[in-house]
């Protein structure tokens, strides 16, 4: 069986999950599990950032390099397995012999894992808030099957619940010092504002311009400490995206 605790991978059966206090804290802020498997956890999902950056990230600083699978499929490969897949879709994680869908949960387990997910409450629920806000953003996304409909839907969503929830989101983040949503630095919510983020600067987000984000100084502010951040600069040594 596998053992990972934190960031360490080690074949020695055993299970334990404690609160840890960083150097100087003066509380737990966070915590990490040791977990049981025998296998390694994968994740199943496209050669690309998409929706599961924070994901991806997560599960890198919970396991390291060798510690977990990164499956990525071309579409061609997906078409073939979609059949075989829970709900049709991915991403997918598989732990041991279960499979899981829903991209939120799975980042939760991962940053739980990985200490970027808090466990004082109130910590808690504010970055559980702005992962929601950040996934609503693109499940309220509008779709047509006319490219023209779909513009029109996109620009009046931009000027609508889009703006309405981003400057919500810029708004938690004014009075950061460090450019994180929590003072004690990178938690899930940053990284999931990223995927967000990243996908309108890339031009990802269809008929959304890329210039749309420059409206937000304090998410602007966040992305770049997300850039900066060693575990982003580490993870982007070893992974293509």
């Amino acid at each position: 069986k596998y053992v990972i605790l934190g960031s360490a991978l080690s074949s020695v059966p055993r299970l334990a999950t404690r609160p840890f206090r960083r150097a100087g804290s003066t509380r737990p802020r966070n915590y990490r599990s040791a977990v049981v498997m025998s296998a390694l956890p994968k994740i199943t999902y496209f050669n690309g950032v998409g929706r599961v950056f924070g994901l991806r990230v997560a599960m890198f600083k919970a396991f390291g390099k060798d510690g977990w699978i990164d499956e990525r499929l071309q579409f061609p490969e997906f078409k073939e397995r979609k059949p075989t897949l829970p709900l049709g879709y991915l991403p997918v994680l598989s732990i041991d012999e279960e499979i899981f869908t829903q991209t939120e949960p799975m980042v939760r387990w991962a940053a739980r894992i990985s200490g970027l997910y808090p466990i004082d409450l109130k910590e808690a629920m504010r970055v559980d808030e702005v992962c929601a806000v950040a996934h609503e953003v693109l499940y309220k996304c509008p779709f047509d099957a006319d490219e023209e409909v779909k513009k029109a839907k996109r620009l009046e969503y931009a000027e609508g619940r889009m703006l309405q929830n981003m400057s919500y989101v810029d708004s938690k983040l004014a009075g950061s010092s460090n450019g994180f949503l929590l003072p004690g630095g990178i938690s899930m919510a940053d990284l999931q504002l990223y995927m967000v983020v990243h996908m309108i600067r890339t031009g990802n987000f269809d008929h959304i311009e890329p210039e749309y984000v420059d409206r937000f100084p304090n998410i602007c502010k966040n992305a770049a400490a997300v850039e900066a951040d060693p575990l982003i600069v580490e993870y982007r040594a070893n992974y293509p995206n």
